[in-house]
Formats: structure tokens, C-alpha cells, sequence
């Protein structure tokens, strides 16, 4: 069982940039919205679970420079200039209005794949006493599979529910769920969440 106050919820990347038909990511890496499964519910129900509960949330959104001196490297590998992929400020970067961040909740900004790359969120866990994180969000395979393997070597429990994560396309998504299931998550249904508590 899981002590719902040792428990945190990471809600990663739910940027416009990453689903929207005219999103940087979507363009730059040719994604077909429309065979995209649809994640945002289940992930409206978790947060309305664990907000109900006083639960931890965690919003976590990334930003670059508009000159990607914050990420050189990325800027070399895709062409994140040419689509101004999550630019600071930019309508690209916003978080999607379903999952914007609520009262209470926590927001973390980074500009790595991995969200405690210079910032802030271990030590908001440390503080809170968070043993557990429900890992949520996009890419399965990209944020969510360097998060959790980062937090995995921090000693946190992971847990990623299967219908509230997604990747560019199905097979993606399931190639990072099974490199999540090797010692790095728990990978569960989004019920058999809810009945861990």
C-alpha cells in the first residue's frame, strides 16, 4: 500500500508544443495527431484524486532560450531553432489549459529531459517526505523514461499508470514502457493505481 502522504504526483511536459497539430514537436518530428490515444482524462482524474486527497502535485513544464544557449546540444541533434520548440514565453511552452497548474499545486521549469537537472524538485521531495512518485505525461519514452530513472537512482518508488503516458507514436511508447518496467517503475493500469492506496 501506498501512504498517501508520501506520495507525489509529476505531471511532465503537457505543453501545447507537444500535441497540439501546429506544436514544435509535433512539426519538427512529423507526429500524426490523430492516432494519438487520449491521455489528458485520466490524467484530469488523477490530479482531481490527488487534490481531493491534499496529495503533492507536481507540475513540471520545459523552457529554452529562445537561442538555445540553455541546451546547445539539442539545438545540434534536432532543429529546435528552426520550429522554437518550447521557447520561454512562447504559446508553445504552456502548459495545455486542462492541466494547467491549480492552486497549491508546485510548478518546476527545467531545460533538460530530465526534471531534477538543475532544479529544485529533489529537494521539494526531500522536504515533503516523498517516498513515492506517480510519473505522468510525455514523452514515455523522452521526460518521463530520464525522469524516472533519475528519481530510480534517488531511491524513490516509481510507478507509471499505462493510460496517462504517451510517446510520438504506439510503438515508441511501448519500447519506453518496457525499459520503464526494468527495476525503474512499477508500470501499472491507472486502476490498479487508485487500489494501491
Amino acid at each position: 500500500m501506498l501512504n498517501k502522504n508520501e506520495t507525489a504526483l509529476l505531471v511532465i511536459d503537457m505543453q501545447y508544443g507537444g500535441g497540439a497539430p501546429d506544436g514544435s514537436l509535433v512539426k519538427m518530428l512529423n507526429v500524426d495527431v490523430t492516432k494519438q490515444e487520449d491521455i489528458v482524462t485520466p490524467m484530469i482524474k488523477l490530479k482531481d484524486y490527488f487534490n481531493e486527497n491534499e496529495m503533492l502535485v507536481v507540475n513540471i513544464k520545459t523552457e529554452y532560450e529562445e537561442d538555445f544557449s540553455d541546451w546547445k546540444m539539442l539545438a545540434e541533434r534536432f532543429e529546435v531553432k528552426k520550429y522554437n520548440h518550447f521557447v520561454k514565453g512562447s504559446p508553445d511552452a504552456e502548459i495545455i489549459p486542462p492541466l494547467a497548474p491549480r492552486e497549491g499545486e508546485e510548478l518546476i521549469i527545467k531545460n533538460r529531459w530530465n526534471a531534477f537537472f538543475n532544479t529544485n524538485l529533489d529537494d521539494l521531495l526531500k522536504s515533503k517526505n516523498i517516498k513515492n512518485l506517480i510519473l505522468v505525461g510525455a514523452a514515455t519514452d523522452v521526460c518521463v523514461f530520464e525522469t524516472c530513472s533519475y528519481a530510480f537512482s534517488l531511491n524513490y518508488n516509481c510507478i507509471v499508470p499505462i493510460e496517462t503516458t504517451a510517446s510520438f507514436n504506439a510503438e515508441r511508447k511501448q519500447m519506453g514502457l518496457e525499459m520503464l518496467k526494468f527495476g525503474r517503475a512499477q508500470v501499472v493500469n491507472v486502476e490498479e493505481l487508485y487500489n494501491m492506496f
